[in-house]
Parts: structure tokens; C-alpha cells; sequence
């Protein structure tokens, strides 16, 4: 299992020349970590960003995207509800862990990084009256590391332009398929976890100075060897 660093937030940026006349093209890359039980507390865990700034209208954004890394674990345990055995045919769960990331006003990118399991089912033995235990119940649990991208669609980057902090939480969501209880069986979640690191990326470009300003310049410059 890939394992990652959850103590650092910090922030970088790379800088490349762009075509003449069009100003310089620029990344900022902000990092910030996350700790998410669901078991202990089902809420969204927030995230450390700063908001773009235009400094002034010298500076445009131009796009914006996520990138997550995160080690989660998810445990699951069903039991036979029923006073006869149920057959692993008869029956079955499937589950899918996903994240959402929230953005300032509820601008939403959902899949950020997923993983998703086939049918699960087993054979049950008829209800022992034991609440999650016995021969009539069984678990599962999975480890691993998850990892996946988003870009922000155009009328989406506003919501990342301000100063200041910048608002943003994200919830590793947990999808449950269950068909309708016949037969009938209990399903507990015994573990739903994930700690990682979320990446932001701006892309943008620095606003090129009015051409009229060297135009200007070229002409006070000609005036005075004019003069000499």
C-alpha cells in the first residue's frame, strides 16, 4: 500500500515564459491535509487554500484543478435478519468510496478519486439472536490508497478568485447499492476512514501593459534628441 505525508501544507510556484506580447504564463500549487472518520464524526473535514488574487486586474486566472492522495480503510458487516439460512445468491451489498470537494458559494466537484467493489454476499446462517456476531453475520474490510484529478470547468473558476482564505471541505463519500430487504439482513459500516492531501493548482497568466504606455515612452524619448 502507497503510503503519503499528512503533517506540511505548503505552497509553490513555477513560473514559464510565454509567447511575446502575451505576458508570462504562472502555476501556484497549495497543498493542504485532511483527516476524515465518519465513524467518529460524519462531517466534512476542511481544507487550507488561499484564493486567487488578480492583484489589481494584473493578473487573470485561467484554470484551476485538484488533485487528491489519501489512505483510507472501509469496513462492513451484514447479518442475517431472518430465522432460516440465507444463500450468498440471495443476497448482496456493493460499496463505492468517492470524494466530494465543496468550494466557497457550493460549487461541487464529486469523484475526486474513487474505488469501487463488486457484489459482495456470502452464505448466512439463520439468525443466532447475537447482534453482529456468530455464524449468521459477516465482514469485510479494505486498506488501500486512492488517488485522482479534477479541472475546474470555466464558469467554475470564479468561485476561486477573492483574497483571503478560501472556503473548501471535502467528504469521502461512501455509496451503498443494497436491493430491497428480501431476504431481510442488517448492514452496519464498522469503518469508513481516509487521511491524505489535497492539491490546488492555479494556472494563470500576467496581464501585459497597455501597448500605449511603451508607445508613449518611444515618442518622449525621440522629443528629446530632438532637442539636442
Amino acid at each position: 500500500m502507497k503510503h503519503i505525508s499528512t503533517a506540511a501544507i505548503c505552497a509553490a510556484t513555477a513560473v514559464s515564459a510565454a509567447q511575446a506580447g502575451l505576458g508570462q504564463s504562472q502555476t501556484i500549487t497549495q497543498v493542504s491535509t485532511f483527516d476524515f472518520d465518519a465513524v467518529q464524526s460524519n462531517t466534512p473535514s476542511a481544507l487550507t487554500f488561499s484564493a486567487f488574487d488578480t492583484m489589481g486586474g494584473t493578473r487573470t486566472l485561467t484554470a484551476v484543478s485538484f488533485h487528491l492522495e489519501a489512505n483510507y480503510t472501509l469496513g462492513l458487516l451484514a447479518e442475517n435478519g431472518e430465522d432460516y439460512a440465507i444463500g450468498a445468491d440471495d443476497w448482496f451489498v456493493e460499496a463505492g468510496l468517492f470524494n466530494n470537494i465543496e468550494v466557497g458559494d457550493g460549487t461541487l466537484f464529486s469523484g475526486v478519486g474513487s474505488v469501487g467493489y463488486g457484489p459482495l454476499s456470502a452464505e448466512l446462517a439463520a439468525s443466532d439472536g447475537v447482534s453482529q456476531s456468530g455464524a449468521d453475520s459477516v465482514s469485510w474490510r479494505f486498506e488501500g490508497f486512492i488517488e485522482g484529478s479534477r479541472d475546474a470547468l470555466p464558469f467554475q473558476i470564479d468561485a476561486f478568485v477573492g483574497s483571503g482564505q478560501l472556503d473548501a471541505e471535502i467528504y469521502p463519500f461512501l455509496s451503498l447499492l443494497i436491493p430491497p430487504p428480501e431476504p431481510y439482513f442488517d448492514l452496519w459500516v464498522t469503518d469508513n476512514a481516509s487521511s491524505g492531501l489535497v492539491t490546488l493548482t492555479y494556472s494563470y497568466e500576467i496581464v501585459p501593459a497597455p501597448a500605449g504606455t511603451a508607445v508613449l515612452g518611444l515618442g518622449a524619448l525621440l522629443a528629446t534628441r530632438r532637442r539636442r
